[in-house]
């Protein structure tokens, strides 16, 4: 019997050689650095001019400065942001002129911490090349720019990264279980993702039946509770008014305004059609005479789609489907989309609005495409779709990857004049989006 061939460079597995990799710290740190710089490259202005952002100044950091440790008690359109009130009062140990860029600053590593996550061993059993593929989806995400930078919406980075430690291979160091633990936790009790993952948790428990998954779902349940009985409670419950430019109090409330004609314009055009074209080309989509057929097509597909994977899709997939497919529907049972003028579902339907409610679900939509285009058992026809599709997503890309820079305020002027001014003060800051900042100085 002749004695097996010794094994050469090539046939070291690649996946293998990946993982051994991705376990370095000096590899997570340069992925950290790229996926920053690629934030950075959206919108300069993030960081080389940071300004407060919406609920950012006129809530978070107001209550941190005025209410102090308390503020973590407050909640806010229903529930509780612990994670965003924690940074505020980061933000207070530093000066004022310096708060809007220490939020800011905590706000991209949520946003890229995902991708350190899915270039790590725990999602080895995907191939590299895939991994590089979305990841770089992920960051140059079209029509995402309500999201991009900012600690008011930074909760739903956080909810994906809570998602994909859910459903990542089981940690296996100290450090792995820390971080799984402080993230999850953090989840639970920052917005009401928490608890739409404790579904998801369970299934991982019911698929793998190991102590990990068990650990997971426990790690969320309590502060799922607390986020379910507060949302509960508080179900009607709105924005705290702002106050435009002109002072006068806005609500972003009204009815909602469900119809199926709203429906396909939000499913088809803002989340399907603008998850591969981008905002800017969805704008001219509305100019076309049958926009509405346009619309029930992309819904049909983009549902088919979805509904393809969750019938043959890895476990995990599927998972995430549901996951994103649960935060766009209770988005969608009470959004906060708009003034009352109009109906909630009205403002939704609209280009440039509300595009936080839509990112889990393109990113499952597009990791949908990339699955069926890379399996090998899916009808040729199916594949050669999918990547058609997927051929699509460089113009989106294109199209909206410089975001506008926030118009600027000279934040650093207020910030000089409320450092100097005595205790008792009083101060009306413009803050995006045409908001006013109220702060009484200490």
């Amino acid at each position: 019997m002749s004695s097996p061939a010794p094994a050469t460079v090539t046939d070291r597995p690649d996946r293998a050689l990946w993982a051994h990799y991705a376990q370095g710290i000096w590899f997570q740190l340069i992925i950290f650095a790229i996926g920053c710089l690629i934030v950075f490259s959206r919108r300069p202005d993030a960081l080389l001019n940071a300004q407060f952002y919406a609920e950012d100044g006129s809530l978070f950091y107001r209550d941190a400065y005025q209410s102090g440790l308390h503020s973590l008690l407050m909640t806010y359109s229903g529930y509780f942001h612990i994670l965003l009130r924690l940074t505020a009062l980061l933000a207070r140990l530093f000066p004022f002129a310096w708060a809007p860029l220490v939020m800011t600053t905590v706000a991209i590593t949520f946003q890229v911490l995902p991708v350190n996550l899915f270039f790590s061993s725990r999602f080895s059993q995907i191939s590299f090349p895939i991994r590089m593929l979305a990841g770089f989806i992920y960051l140059a995400l079209p029509n995402s720019f309500e999201i991009d930078a900012n600690l008011t919406n930074m909760h739903w980075h956080l909810g994906l990264l809570a998602c994909l430690l859910v459903l990542a291979k089981p940690p296996t160091t100290r450090a792995w279980k820390m971080f799984d633990a402080v993230v999850l936790v953090l989840t639970s009790i920052s917005s009401p993702l928490g608890a739409l993952l404790l579904p998801v948790a369970a299934g991982v428990w019911w698929k793998r039946a190991d102590t990990s998954s068990v650990v997971s779902f426990a790690f969320l349940l309590p502060g799922a509770a607390m986020q379910t009985i507060s949302v509960l409670l508080h179900w009607g419950a709105r924005q705290v008014p702002h106050y435009g430019f002109t002072g006068q109090a806005v609500f972003n409330v009204g009815p909602n305004g469900a119809n199926i004609h709203y429906f396909a314009a939000i499913m088809g055009r803002q989340v399907f059609l603008s998850a591969l074209l981008g905002l800017n080309t969805q704008k001219w989509i509305l100019l076309l005479h049958h926009v509405s057929a346009v619309e029930v097509l992309s819904t049909l597909v983009g549902l088919a789609l979805l509904l393809y994977a969750l019938r043959y899709a890895p476990t995990e997939l599927k998972l995430f489907i549901l996951f994103a497919g649960a935060a766009l529907t209770l988005a969608l049972l009470n959004p906060l989309a708009g003034s009352p003028d109009h109906s909630q579902w009205y403002w939704l339907s609209t280009p440039a609005c509300g595009n936080r409610y839509y990112f889990l679900l393109m990113i499952a939509f597009l990791a949908t495409l990339i699955w069926v285009a890379s399996r090998r058992a899916a009808p040729r026809v199916l594949r050669s779709f999918a990547l058609t599709l997927l051929l699509l997503l460089p113009v989106g890309i294109y199209r909206d990857w410089r975001y506008p820079p926030f118009l600027d305020f000279r934040f650093e002027k207020f910030a000089t004049a409320f450092e100097r001014a005595p205790s008792g003060s009083e101060f009306i800051i413009p803050i995006n989006p045409g908001w006013l900042m109220e702060l009484t100085k200490r």
